[in-house]
């Protein structure tokens, strides 16, 4: 027998020799003794006749078709196909060899059965091959398959790849079929279709058979659509099919042949669901991958029995595979397949044993809008899981992706709308709430917290204790999160209230918060917390939070006039809150609750009302000593905190704070050695060189102990460090370098100590400071304080320097042995001292610390051109001492023109308008004008910019700047002199 089969006809002949079949579209008029068949691929198959059974005629039928193609067949072709059978089995008994001994075999074993299987799967290869085109289309290696000894492969689950090289009809009208031209025929496998099984009115396939009264089987709806378009006409009914008329319009379901088709369909349908299972696993091109996929959508959408034998067969898993493909219309297609089959539960268990979910969420992140549309419809159908849920928020980058998606609506509405989806649908696992947290996707966290349970609320305040412990959040929070919170603290569970209160330094650490914590009441609550509540074996580490929450809301700028801090009315800034919160300063208390307390001090001292009172407290009851013994603390923000608040207080009271500073013992030594450094600067020396220098000058407690304690050497080595430049990259290389200027101009203010002044002259202050007058040695106020203590040391240049003996005018009478001597003494006797003409005596840089002798009078000069008022006021007044009454001024003038300072100080005047910088200008004009030569009067007489200062500063001046500006007027005769004495004269 030979069959051929096409798209268009079929037709039964009977001869002989066999039974010649050809396709053919059913015809309503089928002769008795013809069977017609309509088949979408070519087959083998035999067909029942009217006078023989079916089971004798498929038997005959099939002897018969082995006769034939015993004939027809070439021996080569027999021979090439049994060499195919028997590799394929050799590859099935490798494979079973491996899946029953796979955990003992070892790594060289391993390797030999993976040769033996490349050996067998090339040989497959060349033998499909070498298989010609026009042998595919015939049927003459049916005679092989279906010898005894090759039964093995036809009873196996998948289909023999051998048979079906070709193409895939789809009979699926209702999902629009088409012709595949990669996946191969599936010869026998797909069952034969029948003429019975179509409408003769519809010309499809049956899914509803019913019989009508002329005994002709119709689907369902094609009768009845019929019927109701004849129901209009005038003419009696007919059958569509007999034309005969028919009498009424009841149909009956004609069972069997539902029943018949229905198993059709569905064994069809399996089998074409294990042939692209097999193309899926081939994957031979990327088009038969592509056309796999669309015949199991179309299988999917049929009915849920083909989803479950996909599942089954292992087609759900290895889709999953493919989401790695290189080819995008693969990975979308799988992700449109996978959204199919993932609507069951046995899909979703599948799905969440594989990798596919982290390979989805990699896709959401991909350029093409198609792809990450259909990777997130596949990430929404999973999420309807309660099983996946926790998978898909702990894949790594999953909440953050689908984060950035839901807030980047306007880029992609439609990407940013499934997502919502999805991670509300998170929402259903708790963890994954924390898991949004950390991605910074806080609102969940917050609505369940405000919303949920009481068992919920503790959950959520427990995962936010934790995220704000691991990171810092900014947190916005409201009036009904901040209720729960503080509802939450006053819970008698010590986690919960622990967790409550670790979020709340946090949410108090944002200042725009502080106002709706405020409202909320988080401040009686805290005091409470620091001062009534007590709980047994509660930490003290509750207080630290509760008085860290109080400093953050204090630093936050509220109002401590206002605040109130207890049910009494007393608020911040009353000497009762205060008087406690000094009060609980102790070094035996933990560092953090001190270290809290000092925050909310020093953020109180911004305010006057506050730093009066607490100004007061601190020097009552010798409450400072414990702020000067926790600037020991090993805890550096608790040492630094300590020293900012004593530098704060020092303007106020800086004399207490340098006394008990000197009281504790070992106090001075130990801030020496603070000052000391090697390498990077750090906060904590800045802040000990900026005490000592803000601490009142004149202390000379404070500056003695310096002195004995070694302070001096340690000052100048970390100046050299710094105008050398291997620490400047610090931050805080600024106010460590001013503070080192200012501790050593410290002891400049009590040179009449004999220790103070030994160490001057020792360590050459006078050289030091003037180094330092250049714009290279650091900050304007490093400059600022080198002058004033150029003043201060000029000021015992005139005590200091030493006068000449003067000569006796009486001639003593010599002998000639004296006469001798003396000529030998004057002979070798070296050249004659120097006389300072300002001190007019003896002076040196070293031990009278002379401005003219130390050079420092060129640096102060050049400091008067400097922007700053403050550094010009300076330098100024260190000029000043230079023509101080006790020195001879007629030469410190002559000295001054000498170095053009007559200019430099009109310039001065001309840049500033400040009344101390008017001041001390006008002194000094006034001496030049007193003392200075012809040059020098007309140098000041011919500035043009002269009058109009002095007058400015006669009218807008202080007290001070209008005297000094009146003297240099009546110098010039534009102010009448009040000092001159007139005789009365009587008319």
């Amino acid at each position: 027998m030979q069959i051929q089969c096409s798209a268009s006809s079929v037709e039964m002949n009977y001869s002989s020799s066999g039974i010649l079949l050809r396709a053919a579209s059913p015809s309503p008029a089928s002769t008795p003794g013809h069977t017609s068949i309509r088949s979408p691929y070519s087959v083998m198959v035999m067909v029942p006749t009217a006078t023989v059974s079916q089971e004798d005629s498929m038997e005959s039928g099939k002897a018969i078709m082995e006769r034939q193609t015993a004939r027809r067949a070439p021996a080569n072709m027999i021979q090439m196909l049994e060499s195919l059978f028997t590799s394929i089995n050799l590859a099935k008994d490798l494979t079973a060899k491996c899946r029953g001994r796979a955990l003992q075999l070892t790594d060289d074993e391993m390797q030999i059965i993976i040769q033996d299987l490349e050996n067998v799967i090339g040989n497959i290869c060349d033998h499909l091959g070498s298989i010609p085109a026009s042998a595919l289309g015939s049927n003459a290696f049916t005679d092989v398959a279906d010898r005894p000894n090759r039964r093995s492969v036809y009873d196996s689950d998948m289909p023999r790849l051998v048979d079906f090289l070709r193409g895939m009809y789809h009979e699926s009208h209702e999902f629009g079929g088409q012709m595949f031209n990669s996946l191969p025929e599936v010869t026998e496998y797909v069952e034969p279709l029948y003429d019975g099984f179509f409408c003769p009115l519809a010309n499809e396939v049956m899914t509803d058979p019913v019989i009508t009264e002329g005994g002709v089987t119709y689907d369902r709806r094609a009768i009845e659509e019929h019927f109701e378009k004849s129901a209009d006409s005038s003419e009696p009914v007919c059958c569509p099919f007999t034309k005969m008329p028919l009498q009424s319009k009841a149909v009956m379901s004609n069972a069997s042949l539902k029943s018949v088709i229905a198993e059709w369909r569905r064994r069809n349908e399996a089998m074409r669901i294990r042939i692209a299972r097999t193309a899926l696993s081939l994957s031979t091109t990327e088009a038969m991958v592509l056309e796999a996929i669309h015949e199991l959508k179309l299988l999917a959408k049929l009915r849920g029995k083909n989803k479950e034998l996909m599942h089954k067969i292992g087609v759900t898993k290895f889709l999953s595979r493919l989401l790695d493909n290189h080819n995008a219309q693969i990975r979308r297609d799988a992700l449109e397949l996978l959204c199919l089959l993932v609507d069951d539960e046995e899909g979703r268990d599948i799905i969440g044993k594989t990798k596919a979910i982290a390979r989805t969420i990699k896709l959401l992140s991909s350029n093409s809008t198609d792809e990450r549309h259909a990777a997130i419809s596949f990430l929404l159908e999973l999420s309807e899981s309660q099983l996946l849920l926790e998978n898909i928020g702990s894949t790594a980058g999953s909440i953050l992706i689908l984060t950035t998606m839901k807030i980047n609506d306007s880029d992609d509405p439609i990407g940013a709308e499934k997502s919502r989806a999805v991670l509300k649908n998170l929402e259903k696992c708790s963890k994954n709430i924390k898991y949004m947290a950390e991605s910074g996707y806080l609102e969940p966290l917050l609505s369940h917290l405000v919303e949920g349970s009481e068992e919920v609320q503790m959950e959520m305040v427990s995962y936010l204790s934790e995220l704000v412990l691991e990171q810092e959040l900014t947190i916005d929070v409201s009036k009904s999160t901040s209720d729960i919170l503080i509802k939450l603290v006053c819970s008698c569970n010590t986690v919960v209230h622990k967790a409550a209160l670790n979020v709340l330094v946090q949410l108090s650490s944002h200042h725009p918060n502080s106002k709706v914590l405020v409202e909320a009441g988080v401040v009686l609550v805290m005091i409470e917390e620091l001062f009534i509540r007590k709980i047994d074996d509660e930490p003290v580490s509750y207080k630290a939070k509760a008085a860290t929450v109080l400093a953050n809301i204090v630093e936050s700028g509220i109002d401590p006039d206002t605040t109130v801090v207890n049910k009494e009315g007393h608020v911040f800034s009353s000497k009762y809150c205060i008087y406690n919160f000094v009060h609980m300063l102790k070094c035996f208390m933990p560092d953090d609750l001190n270290l809290s307390i000092i925050r909310l001090l020093l953020a109180l001292t911004v305010f006057a009302k506050p730093l009066d009172v607490m100004v007061s407290v601190v020097r009552e009851n010798h409450r400072g000593h414990a702020i000067v013994e926790l600037m020991n603390s090993p805890m550096q923000a608790l040492s630094i905190a300590a020293m900012r608040l004593l530098i704060t207080l020092s303007v106020h009271i800086g004399h207490t704070i340098a006394e008990r500073l000197c009281k504790t013992q070992g106090q001075p030594g130990r801030l020496v050695k603070s000052i000391s450094h090697t390498g990077h600067v750090t906060e904590r020396h800045a802040a000990s060189v900026t005490l000592l220098s803000r601490l009142p000058h004149r202390n000379i407690s404070l500056n003695l102990g310096l002195v004995q304690e070694g302070a001096v050497p340690v000052i100048l080595n970390g100046i050299d460090e710094m105008q050398n430049g291997a620490t400047r990259t610090s931050r805080y290389a600024v106010p460590y370098m001013e503070g080192l200027v200012g501790s050593l101009v410290r002891l400049t203010t009590t040179l009449y100590n004999p220790t103070v002044l030994k160490a001057a002259k020792d360590y050459s202050l006078a050289s030091v400071l003037t180094e330092l007058l250049t714009e290279a040695a650091g900050s304007g106020e490093v400059q600022r304080l080198a002058a004033v203590g150029l003043e201060n040391l000029s000021y015992q240049s005139i005590k200091l320097s030493q006068l000449l003996p003067e000569e006796d005018p009486r001639p003593k009478k010599k002998t000639i042995l004296k006469r001798l001597m003396d000529s030998r003494v004057h002979s070798n006797k070296g050249p004659q001292h120097h006389i300072c003409p300002v001190h007019q005596g003896i002076c040196s840089t070293v031990t009278t610390f002379c401005l003219l002798e130390a050079g420092a009078v060129e640096g102060l000069l050049g400091c008067l051109e400097n922007d700053s008022p403050r550094v010009v006021e300076a330098a100024l007044g260190a000029l000043c001492t230079l023509l101080d009454d006790r020195v001879n001024v007629e030469g410190s003038v002559s000295s001054l023109a000498k170095l053009d300072a007559v200019r430099r100080v009109l310039g001065a005047l001309r840049r500033h308008r400040e009344n101390l910088v008017w001041h001390k200008c006008f002194c000094l004009v006034e001496k030049f004008l007193m003392y200075g030569n012809d040059r020098c009067v007309r140098e000041v007489t011919g500035d043009r910019t002269l009058p109009t200062a002095l007058v400015s500063a006669f009218h807008k001046g202080d007290a001070g700047a209008k005297q000094a500006a009146e003297g240099i007027l009546t110098r010039l005769h534009k102010m009448p002199d009040y000092s001159a004495t007139y005789l009365s004269v009587e008319i």
